[in-house]
């Protein structure tokens, strides 16, 4: 006999934003709109951390290590789970401060190797999930997700096929991104390229707590949302009516296989943070497939927070959980997707029910 298909939930998440420290202070910033800035100025790590500890770990470490914290407090009832508790982290390569000012040292240190040996775990990409699942004592898998643009969505993809698989019950899942000088740098670059243009960079870190325990194996939380289903595309970079086309195509496919009508759709979250080109793309692919107009609400979370690259997925899933916790009318489990298209041609779309 067949096991029952286990579904992924979301039972919560946690936030450091530029709209500030923690859930609550996303979901009343989603609800006033541009938060006015694109760093996280609220965020104290020795606040809190605490002082110990922390010294040798760079800011997006720290970023990751402070929401995992908020995110586990809230749940007690996990403390025992700790050793099996995985984690995985969506980044586009770690920190590019950390790997950027550790390679200066080699050629400005009187040798090469008088570098700081502490902060060499800084610039390897997996180096944030590993401190944060250290710190939190988190003894199941851990894993770095790097895919670009669609870095958050491959992170959620992952963890539900982890959870869809039985390999683990619960997951916690997110993605993480820093604003500094050298990622300023790189955008500039990329806007000489005509590559950038879109919304200004930002940063910060989401994390989702996905469950996938059976019924009567634990205290039944709220659920939040439920992650059904996923699809990527790659097309050429050079190609707008190819992307609007193959996206368009993907969302299509994505409602069809799980019996969902456009019309049921009750959110879409778009990503809009590349050039003029791509975003037009997504605006383009989005209309073909719900119409131009229409009660759909669309959700462009990178005008409010900017562009914060690997993790804005996860914003754009939060700004979903966030609008339908402020819909009083929407039906239980409404459909959302949530929509990115990548620089490099590389797009994903995702279906949940919140």
């Amino acid at each position: 006999m067949r096991a029952p298909a286990i579904t992924p939930r979301i039972t919560d998440w946690s936030a450091l934003s530029p709209f500030g420290v923690g859930r609550q202070a996303f979901v009343e910033g989603f609800a006033r709109g541009h938060s006015g800035g694109f760093l996280v100025d609220a965020f104290d790590p020795v606040a809190l951390l605490g002082g110990k500890g922390i010294r040798s770990l760079d800011r997006m470490t720290l970023m990751s290590i402070a929401t995992c914290g908020m995110l586990l407090a809230g749940h007690p009832d996990l403390d025992a789970e700790r050793r099996s508790l995985g984690l995985v982290l969506g980044t586009s390569t770690g920190s590019v401060a950390s790997i950027v000012d550790f390679t200066r040292d080699t050629f400005v240190r009187d040798k090469p190797y008088h570098v700081n040996p502490a902060a060499f775990p800084n610039t390897v990409m997996n180096g944030a999930a590993g401190h944060t699942a250290i710190w939190h004592g988190l003894r199941g898998l851990n894993t770095t997700v790097s895919a670009g643009h669609v870095t958050a969505l491959a992170a959620l993809r992952y963890a539900s096929r982890i959870i869809r698989r039985g390999y683990a019950d619960v997951i916690v899942v997110g993605a993480v991104e820093e604003l500094s000088v050298p990622v300023t740098l790189a955008a500039q670059r990329l806007r000489a390229a005509g590559l950038g243009g879109g919304a200004p960079g930002g940063e910060g870190c989401l994390m989702f707590l996905l469950d996938g325990r059976a019924a009567g194996q634990h205290p039944e939380p709220r659920v939040l949302a439920e992650v059904v289903d996923f699809a990527f595309a790659v097309s050429r970079p050079d190609s707008a009516q190819g992307r609007a086309g193959l996206l368009a195509d993907a969302v299509t496919a994505l409602l069809g296989r799980n019996d969902v009508s456009p019309a049921e759709v009750r959110w879409v979250s778009l990503s809009q943070a590349g050039d003029a080109a791509n975003n037009a793309a997504e605006r383009t692919a989005i209309d073909r497939v719900f119409g131009p107009a229409g009660p759909l609400r669309r959700i462009v979370i990178s005008r409010d927070v900017g562009n914060s690259f690997s993790a804005l997925g996860a914003f754009q899933l939060a700004g979903v959980l966030a609008a339908a916790e402020a819909d009083g009318d929407a039906p239980p489990r409404s459909p959302a997707v949530i929509t990115s298209l990548g620089y490099d041609g590389s797009m994903a779309c995702a279906l949940i029910r919140s």
